[in-house]
C-alpha cells in the first residue's frame, strides 16, 4: 500500500474552510511590486525552497505557483516608482545563489 505523506507545510491551505486572505487578492490593475508583496507574504520565500511538493498543502502550492507565472509572464506592471523588495539581505543572497530570477530579489527601481 502506498503511503501518502503527510502535508504539514501550509496545511491550513487544504482545510475545507481555509479562505485566501482578503490581503493577497490581486486585481487586474494591480502593480508589480503589489504582487510581490502578496507572494512573499502568502509564502513566496519557502516557495523557492519547495524539494518535496507532496509535503505542501496543494491549493497553497497552486495560489504561490500561479502568482509566480504571472509575475514572472510580465501580468503585473510597475507603477513607475521606487519599492524595496521585502526581503533581508541574507535572503536575497540565498535566492540569487538558488538561480531565482532577479525580479524576485530586486528592487523595482521605476
Amino acid at each position: 500500500m502506498l503511503e501518502v505523506p503527510e502535508r504539514v507545510n501550509y496545511g491550513e491551505w487544504d482545510n475545507s474552510d481555509f479562505i485566501i486572505p482578503a490581503e493577497f487578492e490581486l486585481t487586474s490593475d494591480s502593480f508589480l511590486h503589489e504582487a510581490i508583496q502578496v507572494f512573499y507574504k502568502a509564502g513566496g520565500f519557502d516557495f523557492f525552497k519547495v524539494i518535496n511538493p507532496a509535503k505542501y498543502a496543494t491549493r497553497w502550492l497552486n495560489f504561490v505557483g500561479e502568482l509566480y507565472a504571472d509575475i514572472e509572464e510580465g501580468k503585473y506592471k510597475s507603477d513607475g516608482k521606487y519599492h524595496k523588495n521585502p526581503l533581508s539581505d541574507t535572503d536575497r543572497l540565498s535566492l540569487k545563489e538558488q538561480g531565482v530570477p532577479d525580479l524576485f530579489i530586486d528592487d523595482i527601481n521605476g
